[in-house]
């Protein structure tokens, strides 16, 4: 099952937003979590606003139909949704990008604006969310981090991804990089990512994922106007397609380790 996995550290899946980590491997997480190894599911992006919010945060918030206090909500979803995999979920208070504010406005002006790869840097929060992922890796210890790709270009993710990568090269620890879903649904899988870690799925996994994306009520509606059982649909597609062309239902890549890497290991091998 294990690749490089030694001791007792957990597995640490830095998550951007309330449902990505387990959108894109909830799975592997899953059979992770099924051997005994804690798995700590960290969203950086996590935060509750404080009104006013912009139009596009207003109009994201009535397209999932949620009202003031939809971080609070989309919070209990993550709980569940992670307790369903049988990990421990932790929540970072930074602000998503539909909430930040840039000099006297906002960071996004227009609903779609956080896919835009010009959006003005934002030094100060990067540094800030190096740091806090940093002190997590000093005291979580982790005998892997697994975080986005950044495959469909949300700033967010971006975000995640650049502090993630910069923590752990400066703690010393390996990165891995899992395919960001639904962005790569429907989309050939990315080249030269590194070496694959994860392997096939169990059907008791898959269905424990399934089951943890359907705790995102407020999300799914939105990601999926087609509603009903197309979600299902999508994942379960998109799984298989994944498995015949890459051995792997779910797409986790190594990185090289940095030349201090303190981490045992960063990888696994989740078959039944």
């Amino acid at each position: 099952m294990a690749d490089g996995l030694t001791g007792d550290g957990a597995l640490l899946a830095l998550s951007p937003h309330l449902d990505d980590a387990v959108l894109s491997v909830g799975a592997a997480l899953a059979a992770v979590a099924a051997t005994g190894r804690p798995v700590v599911v960290c969203t950086v992006f996590a935060g509750e606003p404080v009104p006013p919010l912009s139009e596009p945060a207003a109009r994201f918030h009535r397209d999932c139909g949620l009202g003031a206090d939809a971080v609070a909500v989309r919070q209990r979803e993550d709980l569940a949704a992670v307790a369903a995999l049988g990990a421990t979920p932790l929540h970072l208070p930074f602000l998503d990008a539909l909430y930040r504010r840039h000099g006297d406005g906002w960071l996004c002006t227009w609903l779609g604006a956080h896919f835009d790869p010009g959006l003005p840097a934002e030094p100060e929060l990067t540094a800030e969310i190096t740091a806090e992922i940093a002190g997590l890796l000093r005291s979580l210890r982790p005998a892997a981090v697994w975080t986005c790709a950044a495959i469909g270009g949300h700033v967010d993710h971006r975000l995640t991804l650049a502090t993630a990568a910069a923590a752990c090269a400066a703690e010393g620890f390996r990165l891995a990089r899992w395919e960001d879903l639904p962005y790569a649904i429907g989309r050939s899988a990315e080249s030269g990512q590194g070496r694959l870690l994860t392997g096939p799925i169990s059907a008791a996994h898959r269905e424990r994922k399934l089951a943890a994306i359907g705790e995102y009520r407020s999300q799914l509606g939105m990601l999926f106007p087609a509603g009903g059982p197309a979600w299902r649909s999508a994942f379960a597609g998109h799984a298989a397609a994944r498995l015949e062309t890459h051995g792997a239902e779910e797409l986790v890549w190594s990185a090289e380790p940095p030349a201090c890497a303190h981490a045992s290991g960063s990888g696994l091998s989740p078959s039944r």
